[in-house]
């Protein structure tokens, strides 16, 4: 008679499989991947070299020793090594997961098993989404940040780039809002230099919104415009569309574990701040290594792969462990194109 593990180790549940499964829900965690800021990019090692070249960070991809060389990119300011960041995260299939299944019969075990798997892949899938989602907001900052919140590199300083900033003064009445509205247009577009974008992005913080979309010229152009949205009647709790910006309040926090252990919660827009990104250009990406397997060493892993799933049963017949990692660097490869926006 078969046994519960022999099912475990049955073709529905292969490590396989289980990858596919685990990578079904689109990655939606966190407002950066709901609009689609970053694309994927799998590599084959385990690390970047990041260099740039006219301000814009390139990946020196890895040549095994004797193989031919990759072609000079011109002249840069400095080159870096960053290890991609690795997450793993386990879990297991126990007993009390299953007891008493038997009973009802050999389909009805599968449907059991599906489900105790199903419910442990969302668990550990949404875990891996919120790191991601930790990262991201790193990477808009023009900085790379493990799962701790530890700063691994600042693009700005790393390689000599100077980050334009904007202050919007939308603490005094007469600031032309619309007016630095186009000088931020103005600045992205010269540094996306001919680059498509499908428009710009602003990422608000709550005090940075609030003292945008009352302050007294947005509302005084909007008067009389009855079909567009205006602070001064309307309760403007989102987005916001004015003279050419779509501003966005992001009221989104995470949590990060620190060396002690005690968890610390971070705004992913420091207070008061705001940035700007151009939208729908090829700049934000998030890289993806390796998981670390043998068989899939030194492998470009499929693009839809940002978990990997293996598993291997526990000592004694105590059940089947699940093991889940990530390796994934989100980087913004023009960090000249993330605009800070302040006020005074």
């Amino acid at each position: 008679m078969a046994t519960v593990l022999d099912y475990l180790s049955a073709p529905e549940f292969s490590d396989a499989r289980l990858t596919q499964v685990i990578n079904i829900p689109p990655y939606e965690t966190g407002r950066l991947a709901q609009i689609g800021l970053f694309s994927d990019e799998p590599i084959a090692t385990t690390y970047v070299r990041l260099a740039i070249d006219g301000e814009e960070i390139t990946i020196i991809p890895a040549i095994e020793r004797g193989g031919p060389s990759n072609k000079n990119m011109g002249e840069g300011l400095g080159h870096t090594m960053i290890s991609i960041p690795h997450f793993p995260l386990d879990d297991a299939i126990t007993p009390s997961d299953i007891q008493n299944v038997m009973a009802f019969g050999e389909d009805y075990i599968f449907q059991t098993l599906e489900g105790v798997y199903q419910r442990k892949m969302l668990s550990m899938r949404s875990k891996h989404d919120a790191t991601h989602a930790h990262l991201d907001w790193g990477a808009v900052r023009g900085q790379v940040v493990d799962a701790r919140g530890r700063l691994l590199v600042n693009l700005f300083t790393q390689f000599g780039i100077t980050q334009d900033v904007t202050n919007f003064a939308l603490g005094t009445a007469g600031t032309d809002v619309a007016a630095v509205n186009r000088s931020v247009k103005s600045k992205l577009r010269r540094q996306l230099r001919g680059s498509a974008s499908s428009g710009v992005r602003v990422l608000a913080s709550p005090e940075w919104f609030d003292a945008y979309v009352g302050h007294a010229s947005v509302k005084e152009a909007l008067k009389y415009y009855p079909g567009t949205p205006n602070p001064a009647r309307d309760d403007i709790s989102d987005t916001f569309n004015y003279a050419g910006l779509s501003i966005e309040r992001i009221d989104e926090e995470f949590q990060f574990r620190q060396a002690d252990g005690t968890f610390a919660v971070q705004d992913a827009i420091p207070a008061g701040e705001a940035i700007a990104v151009p939208l729908g250009t090829d700049l934000f990406k998030r890289y993806i290594a390796p998981p670390d397997t043998l068989p899939t060493a030194n492998r470009a892993p499929n693009p839809t792969d940002k978990v990997h799933v293996s598993t291997e049963d526990l000592k004694h017949g105590k059940g089947r462990d699940i093991h889940t990692e990530s390796n994934v660097l989100p980087i913004c490869t023009r960090p000249g194109a993330i605009q800070r926006l302040t006020m005074s």
